[in-house]
C-alpha cells in the first residue's frame, strides 16, 4: 500500500516552491525600485510609486490572472522608465556640453572684460546648483518627500534611536478621483496633510510616502506609538470638504493604519516589509471583524 505522506510529498513541495518563488519575485521588484530611483534618481522617483505598487497588488493576490497582469504592467513601467532615464541622460550630457563650451569662453576672456565675464560665471554657476539641488519636501502637501523620510529614518538608526513608523492610507481614494476629479483628491491629500502636521512633535517627521500614503517617524516606544496612531487615525477621519465641477461635495474619508518599531540593525528595506506585514495583519483583523 502506498505511504499517504509519501504521495502528498509532492504537492507539498510544488506549494512550498511556489511560495519560495513568488517571495524571490516580490523581493526583485522591491530591488528593482530601489536601482531605478538610485541610477536615475531625477526620473527614478516618477516609477518608485508604480513599481511599489505592482508589488503590493500582487502581495494581496497572487492568483494566475494577477501574475499575468502584474507581468504586463512591469514591463510596461521599466521600458518607459528606461526611455525616459535614456532622453534625460541625453539632456544632461547636453547641459554638460553647453557648460564646457562656457567655460572655453571664460578662458578666452583676459584682461578687464569683468563686465563679459560675471555673466558666464553666473551661468555656470545657475547650471551647477540646479544640477545638485534635491528637494525635500512634497509640492503638493508641504509635508517631507520620501526621500527626505529615507534620509531621516537612516540619521536615527546611524545614532541607535528608539522610534516607530506610523503608516496611514486612505481608504478608496482611487474612487474620489474617479468620481470627482484628480484636482478634488488634490484636495483631500492637502487637507489631510493640514490635519496630521498639527499630531507630530517638533522632533518627528510627517512625510507624504506614495500618492495617498502618508508616514510618521515618531521617537517612542512601540505601545505608546500604537495609541498616537489610533488618535491620529481617528483626528484624520471624518468629512472632508472639496470643490468639484464648480460645486461643493463632502465626502467621508476614513484610513487605514500601520506601526511598526524599529530595531538595532534594521535596514529601511526591512522596516518597510514589516510595516507592509502589520499593514496586511491589520486588514484582516479589521475584515474578519
Amino acid at each position: 500500500m502506498n505511504n499517504p505522506d509519501t504521495l502528498l510529498a509532492p504537492a507539498a513541495d510544488c506549494r512550498e516552491m511556489a511560495r519560495l518563488t513568488l517571495d524571490c519575485y516580490l523581493s526583485s521588484i522591491l530591488v528593482l525600485a530601489e536601482c531605478v530611483e538610485v541610477a536615475c534618481p531625477a526620473v527614478g522617483a516618477l516609477y518608485y510609486d508604480p513599481l511599489v505598487r505592482i508589488r503590493r497588488r500582487l502581495a494581496y493576490d497572487s492568483s494566475v490572472r494577477t501574475l499575468l497582469e502584474t507581468r504586463e504592467s512591469l514591463e510596461t513601467t521599466l521600458a518607459a522608465y528606461a526611455d525616459k532615464a535614456r532622453r534625460y541622460c541625453e539632456l544632461r550630457s547636453k547641459d554638460l556640453e553647453d557648460i564646457l563650451e562656457i567655460l572655453g569662453r571664460i578662458a578666452e576672456i583676459g584682461g578687464d572684460k569683468q563686465t563679459l565675464l560675471s555673466p558666464l560665471v553666473d551661468e555656470v554657476r545657475k547650471r551647477l546648483t540646479v544640477g545638485r539641488e534635491t528637494p525635500t519636501v512634497d509640492a503638493l502637501t508641504g509635508l517631507a518627500n520620501r526621500r527626505e523620510l529615507e534620509r531621516q529614518v537612516n540619521l536615527r538608526l546611524a545614532a541607535g534611536r528608539q522610534f516607530c513608523v506610523l503608516f496611514f492610507d486612505i481608504d478608496d481614494f482611487g474612487r474620489f478621483n474617479e468620481t470627482l476629479g484628480s484636482e478634488s483628491g488634490d484636495q483631500v491629500l492637502k487637507q489631510l496633510a493640514e490635519r496630521l502636521l498639527p499630531q507630530v512633535r517638533g522632533r518627528d517627521v510627517a512625510c507624504r510616502w506614495l500618492a495617498d500614503e502618508f508616514i510618521v517617524v515618531m521617537e517612542c516606544g512601540l505601545e505608546n506609538a500604537r495609541r498616537r496612531s489610533v488618535q491620529m487615525a481617528q483626528w484624520l477621519r471624518g468629512p472632508y470638504t472639496v470643490q468639484a465641477d464648480g460645486s461643493e461635495a463632502t465626502l467621508e474619508i476614513s484610513v487605514s493604519t500601520a506601526v511598526t518599531e524599529c530595531i538595532a540593525g534594521d535596514t529601511p528595506r526591512q522596516i518597510w516589509l514589516r510595516l507592509e506585514e502589520d499593514f496586511h495583519i491589520q486588514n484582516n483583523a479589521v475584515a474578519v471583524t
